[in-house]
C-alpha cells in the first residue's frame, strides 16, 4: 500500500509540473493578466510625410497585442524613398517576462525557404546547377521514384511529388543531423504523392533537398554557405541557422496559442528541415535581406526576374514561383513573400518590387499566421500611404 502510494504521489508530482511548465504562468499567482509591453519603436522613417509613421504604426501594433494576438513580436518596414523603422513589443518569455529588442532572435520558419531559393539561383547564375537536370545529377544518393526524375525546379515550385509531412505532429523532431544530406534519411524512402511536374503539393522536404544539393555541389555546409553568401552580404549579422547545441542570450522562447492562452513547448530539432524552416533572425535583418534583393547585391537582375516569373505570364492569381508566393498587386504592382508557421513562429515577410518596399513581422508562438500577416499589410499600407501624400 505505502509503495503504490509512493508511486501516485511521484506520478502526480510529475503532472504538476509537467502542467507548470507547459502553462508557465506570469508569475506564482495563476490569476495574474499578462503583462503589458507595448511597441517599442527603434526609429522613425525618414521625410516631413512621414513624421506621424511610428505613432500609427505603434497603434496598429498595440492594439493587436490588446487583442492578445501574439506573445511576443518584433516588425520592420523598408522603403528605398524613407529608410527603415522597427519595432518590438510583447514578452520573449513568460517566465522571466523578459522584452525583445532589434536583436533578438526568432525563429522564422518557412520563411527560410526564400533564402535557400536565392542560394539556388546564385548557384544556377554561376553554371554550377542546371535547374531542369534530375536531381540525381547532384545528387546521386538521392533515390529515384517510379512516378520520374524529380528536377530543381520543381523542388523550388513545390511541383516535384515530394511530400510534405505525415501529419501536424511530424513538426516535432527530436533527432538531430548534422546536414542537410543526413536529414535526407528522414523521407528520402517515401513515395512521390504525384508525378513530377503534373501538381503542386508544398514540401518542407522538399526545401531539404536543396539544401542537400547545396551542400553537395559546393562541399560546404548549408549553414557555412548561407553564412558566406547570403548572410555575410546581405549585412545580417543576427541571422543563423538554429543549433539545439548552442544557449542563445537573446533568442525568443517557443509558444504555442491554444485560443486565447500561450503555452511553452519542447525545443523541437530543426535540423531535419534547415534550409526549409531553420534559420533564426531578426526583422531587421530580414528587412536587410530584401534591400539585398532589391538592390541585386545577391543574384543579378535577370536572375531576380527568373525567380520572379510566372509559370503562366497572364496569370491573375497567386502562384509560387522559385521560393517565393508571387502576385500583381493592382495598385502596388509586382509583389513576392512567403509566410512561416512553426512551433514558436508566426512569420510573414514581403517585398513591393516596384515600389521598393519590404515589411515584416516575426511573432514567437504558432497559431498567430494570419494576424501576422494582417500586421505586416498593415504597415505596408500605411507606408504606401504617407509616401504618396
Amino acid at each position: 500500500m505505502y509503495k503504490r502510494k509512493t508511486i501516485l504521489l511521484i506520478i502526480a508530482v510529475l503532472l504538476l509540473y509537467i502542467s507548470y511548465w507547459t502553462c508557465e504562468p506570469y508569475s506564482l499567482n495563476l490569476f495574474i493578466q499578462k503583462p503589458v509591453s507595448y511597441s517599442q519603436s527603434i526609429n522613425n522613417l525618414n521625410g516631413t510625410k512621414l513624421v506621424g509613421f511610428s505613432s500609427s504604426a505603434d497603434s496598429i501594433i498595440n492594439s493587436a497585442m490588446k487583442r492578445n494576438e501574439f506573445l511576443g513580436i518584433s516588425t520592420g518596414v523598408y522603403s528605398e524613398r524613407s529608410g527603415i523603422w522597427l519595432s518590438t513589443a510583447g514578452l520573449l518569455n513568460k517566465r522571466n517576462q523578459d522584452k525583445p529588442n532589434q536583436f533578438s532572435q526568432f525563429r522564422i520558419a518557412s520563411v527560410s525557404k526564400p533564402m535557400t531559393a536565392v542560394a539556388i539561383l546564385q548557384l544556377y547564375q554561376k553554371g554550377i546547377i542546371d535547374l531542369d537536370r534530375p536531381i540525381q545529377d547532384y545528387l546521386p544518393e538521392f533515390p529515384k521514384k517510379v512516378k520520374g526524375n524529380i528536377t530543381i525546379r520543381q523542388l523550388l515550385n513545390h511541383t516535384s511529388g515530394i511530400p510534405h509531412y505525415k501529419s501536424d505532429l511530424e513538426i516535432f523532431n527530436f533527432t538531430h543531423y548534422d546536414n542537410c544530406i543526413e536529414a535526407l534519411n528522414k523521407f528520402q524512402s517515401r513515395p512521390l504523392d504525384f508525378e513530377p511536374g503534373t501538381a503542386f503539393l508544398y514540401s518542407s522536404f522538399g526545401y531539404t533537398i536543396l539544401g542537400a544539393i547545396i551542400e553537395k555541389v559546393t562541399g560546404n555546409k548549408y549553414s557555412n554557405y548561407m553564412q558566406e553568401n547570403i548572410f555575410g552580404p546581405a549585412g545580417m549579422t543576427h541571422t543563423s541557422i538554429e543549433d539545439r547545441n548552442i544557449k542563445y542570450r537573446n533568442r525568443a522562447d517557443v509558444y504555442i496559442k491554444l485560443g486565447n492562452k500561450f503555452f511553452r513547448s519542447p525545443q523541437n530539432d530543426l535540423s531535419y528541415t534547415y534550409s526549409g524552416g531553420g534559420i533564426q533572425s531578426t526583422a531587421e535583418d530580414l528587412l536587410r535581406f530584401g534591400k539585398a534583393i532589391l538592390e541585386y547585391r545577391l543574384i543579378n537582375s535577370s536572375t531576380t526576374e527568373l525567380m520572379t516569373q510566372f509559370t503562366h505570364p497572364d496569370s491573375e492569381t497567386k502562384e509560387y514561383t522559385n521560393g517565393w508566393d508571387n502576385w500583381v498587386s493592382s495598385k502596388n504592382g509586382k509583389v513576392i513573400e512567403h509566410n512561416g508557421a512553426q512551433v514558436g513562429s508566426s512569420s510573414f515577410f514581403r517585398i513591393y518590387l516596384e515600389k521598393k518596399l519590404v515589411v515584416v513581422a516575426l511573432a514567437n508562438n504558432l497559431n498567430s499566421s494570419e494576424e501576422v500577416r494582417n500586421l505586416s499589410i498593415d504597415l505596408s499600407y500605411l507606408t504606401v500611404e504617407l509616401e504618396a501624400n
